[in-house]
Formats: C-alpha cells, structure tokens, sequence
C-alpha cells in the first residue's frame, strides 16, 4: 500500500516539513512576544526588544506601575499609587492612605480608574502647558478638581475653568496633566455609591460671565457644599436675644455659627465669582470712612437687586441647585433658632445675598426697601480668615438709627461676634406696614429703625449671607396699613 502525501496547506508547509532554521526563528519570535507584565496586554516584537529571560514591560506601564499618581475616587480625585495597568487604559490604583502604610484596615480595595481620570502626582512641566488642555488643578482648599487651560495669566501664573464654571488663577506647580485626554462633554460614571450629575456639551460651553450656578460639573462649589452639609449641625441649644435695646422687631443670635461651620462657609464664598462693587459715597464725622460693598444677589428673574435703581441693571441671578442647598440649610436653622420672630410663616425664602465689606469701611445706616420685601430680614456674618482670639473671625458692630439723618433721635451700636446672626422685622426693619406714617421705598420716619455695618476697627474683610422674601405683589398693589 502506497504512503500519503504531507498535506500542503495555502502555500505553507506542516511543522514537520518545516525547516530546521526556521522553525528556530518562529519559536524565538513566539519567545520574544510575551505579554506585557504590567497587564496593559502589548506584545513585545522581536525585531524591537531582543530575547531577555524573564518578565518585562512596555515603557508605558513601565512609568506608571508603582508611581503616584491622583486618580479619580467616585466624583473627587485623591492620591493612590498604580499596581497594574489592563488592556483598557485603566490604572489599578491603590488609594494613597492605604499604599503609604502598606495595610487596608478600612477595608478599601485597589481600584479601576481610566487613564483619562488620573495625572501624575509630580507637578506640570511648563512648556508641556498648552490653551486648552485638561488637567488637574489644586484650588484653595488642597483638593484637585478637573479644570482647562484658558491661558497665561500675570506673574506666570495660568488661568483655569473648573467643571462647574468658576475661573481661578493657579501656579504651574498647582498643575498636573491627566495622562489621556479626559471626554469632558461626556457623562463619567462614578459608582452607584456616588451622586450622577447631568452634564452636556452645552453646558461645558457656556459663556465664561454666566453664574457658576448655571454648569452642572462637580467643582469646588458642589464640594464645598458637601463639607459644609457634612459639618452642619441640625440641633443644639442656641440663645436668642429679642427685642434688643428696646428696639421693636430685633433678635440676635451670637452663637450660630461653629468654627467648622464658618471655616465651610469661607470655602463656598472662595467658589463663587462675579461680585459687583457698590459704593455709596462716606460717611463719618470726617467722612473717613468708605460706605462700600462687593456682593451677589440671587433670586427671582424679574426682581431688581436692593440697593439697585430700577431704570439701572441689575445683577441678580438665578438660583442654581447649590444655592438653593444653601438656602434651605440656612432658613431652616433661622426658623429653629429665631422661633419667636415668626419668620415667613406662609411664605419661604426666594432671594439671598452674598456680601463682602473690606477691613476697615463700612455699609452707611439705611433701609431696605420698605415695601419691597415680606417681614423678616435674616443676616449672618463671619470673617473671611481666623482672628487672633476667635477661628471664626473679629468682632464687628450693628449700628442702629432712629429717625433722619438731620433728626437723629437714637442711636445704639451693638457690637456682635463672628459667626453671630440677627432678624430685623417690624420696625427695626423699617417695613411700610410697621410706619405710624406709612412711609415706603427709602423714605426717612420717626418711628422706624435704619440699620449698618461698622467693620473699621479690622483688617479682615466681614463676609455675610442675607435671606430675604421678595412681595411678589410690590409695585401691583397698595401695601396697607399694619399694626400703629
């Protein structure tokens, strides 16, 4: 019986029939191109890498694997070091605090991150820092935030947009350039643990002057509001004085706010932009003193600013989601605390106002506008940075005045704390309704308070938040008389 033929396949032949040498180079080749021991899954090529006993690595994973890096952890960015790269472009990182003393008592397991969500831990090289690109910013409060590169800013400094809208010059060293470009115009995916936030490409472009309140990216706002929801107390015992220095309507609180509350507060205020300058001339025996105020006013579309002429534009904004957190925090409180006041009782809070007064000015005694705003006015005020005897900041004074100015019947000076809060309602807010002559937009009485704000004896700038309930009704009705 005749023997078979070796079958010849395409052209090429059986191991059998290969070769001696050949066969030699094909299994050298197959030796040579073992995976990448970092996991990224890259063959090495043996015209590339020539034959070496045992593992090796791609010069990617060779950089990365056992470097510090600053990683995306549900919506923030935290330091870990990379174990092992995948086929994805994900980093196994293990979180800073558990990598550093080598044990895991919390029970946190390394992590997948996407190497678009991670930078090194080693600040920008300068020269790599281009307009547009995304990278990892350090803001005041030691966190990273994704932010893009707009351009140069004075003394070598860089101007970033954070998620959420807010620009903020930084240093190069405050810099890290995320290892792949980060598809910012699309939704991340944080873990099921975390809040999803909508975000759009619309909202990525919105204009650089529209309020930080308007973008949807999680930013130093939305963080600073999650710390200060995370301090914030929601009982305790808090003592109220009412109707202070015989003064109708009047209720201070001089323990409101904690440090860790005020110390939060002083974050939120870091993350808000677009404050306007108003000055009102100065007062004072020698007018020594600037009657002066940087503020932000949010709330209905259609009410103008106080302070604020009608035919003059106004400044008010919307009130976005984080203000709104703000607002309920804050109004709950005031309605706990200064129960005795009644405050907005069939109505709730829709206007608030940011307020800054340099060390050293102050805001001249005068009226809200008498019929324009519901009974009840809230205030509460800290300072932007520690004092030397309170964390929460230096004293300022609550100046109080009856009558006009060319008829002063009273006087008082109340001085208050940082972190105090005070009502004023009824006549010590100076309402239309509270007038014996029903007196209304800014017109001077007898009978009614006129309030200001004495901070010349500091160098810290007194920083504060104003509730307020706009009458939607002002201007379409006349405000009748209330009780003599």
């Amino acid at each position: 019986q005749p023997e078979p033929t070796p079958a010849i396949r395409s052209g090429s032949m059986t191991p059998k029939t290969l070769p001696p040498q050949k066969r030699a180079r094909e299994e050298a080749q197959e030796r040579d191109e073992a995976d990448c021991s970092g996991g990224c899954g890259e063959r090495r090529a043996a015209a590339a890498y020539p034959a070496e006993p045992g593992p090796w690595r791609c010069t990617k994973c060779e950089k990365l694997i056992g470097c510090e890096v600053i990683a995306r952890r549900g919506r923030e960015y935290e330091r870990g070091v990379v174990q092992q790269r995948d086929r994805n472009s994900q980093l196994l990182v293990q979180w800073w605090e558990e990598a550093a003393t080598g044990s895991n008592e919390k029970g946190l397991a390394p992590e997948w991150v996407a190497e678009r969500h991670a930078a090194l831990a080693a600040p920008a090289d300068g020269e790599r820092v281009r307009r547009g690109m995304a990278v990892l910013a350090e803001w005041v409060d030691g966190r990273f935030y994704c932010a893009t590169v707009q351009g140069g800013a004075a003394q070598a400094r860089v101007l970033l947009q954070f998620e959420d809208g807010l620009r903020y010059e930084a240093g190069l060293d405050a810099l890290r350039p995320l290892l792949d470009k980060p598809l910012l115009q699309a939704a991340h995916s944080p873990p099921s643990s975390a809040v999803r936030e909508p975000r759009s490409s619309l909202q990525r472009m919105l204009p650089a002057d529209l309020p930080s309140a308007r973008a949807a990216g999680y930013g130093p706002l939305a963080q600073s509001m999650d710390r200060l929801e995370a301090v914030w107390r929601c009982s305790g015992t808090w003592r109220v004085e009412h109707e202070v220095a015989d003064i109708c309507g009047l209720f201070i609180c001089r323990d409101f706010l904690s440090p860790a509350e005020v110390a939060a507060f002083r974050l939120v205020f870091a993350a808000h932009q677009g404050w306007a300058m108003y000055q009102w001339g100065t007062i004072g025996r020698k007018k020594e003193l600037a009657s002066i105020l940087q503020r932000i006013d949010f709330g209905l579309e259609e009410m103008t600013a106080e302070g604020v002429a009608a035919q003059s534009k106004s400044f008010t904004r919307a009130i976005g989601r984080h203000q709104q957190r703000l607002i309920q925090l804050l109004e709950a409180r005031m309605r706990q605390v200064f129960a005795l006041a009644g405050l907005w009782r069939e109505c709730d809070v829709n206007m608030m106002q940011l307020s800054q007064i340099p060390g050293g000015q102050c805001l001249g005694h005068h009226f809200d506008r008498r019929d324009k705003w519901q009974e009840g006015i809230a205030s509460v005020a800290w300072s932007e940075t520690a004092g030397q005897e309170d964390s929460r900041g230096d004293e300022w004074t609550l100046g109080m005045q009856c009558g006009p100015s060319n008829n002063v019947q009273r006087q008082v000076q109340l001085p208050m704390p940082a972190g105090a809060a005070y009502i004023l309602s009824k006549r010590a807010q100076g309402r239309t309704a509270w007038c014996s002559r029903h007196k209304v937009a800014h017109e001077s009485c007898a009978c009614c308070w006129q309030h200001g704000v004495w901070n010349e004896k500091t160098a810290l700038t007194r920083q504060s938040i104003t509730m307020r309930v706009y009458d939607e009704e002002w201007g379409r009705e006349a405000s009748s008389p209330g009780p003599g």
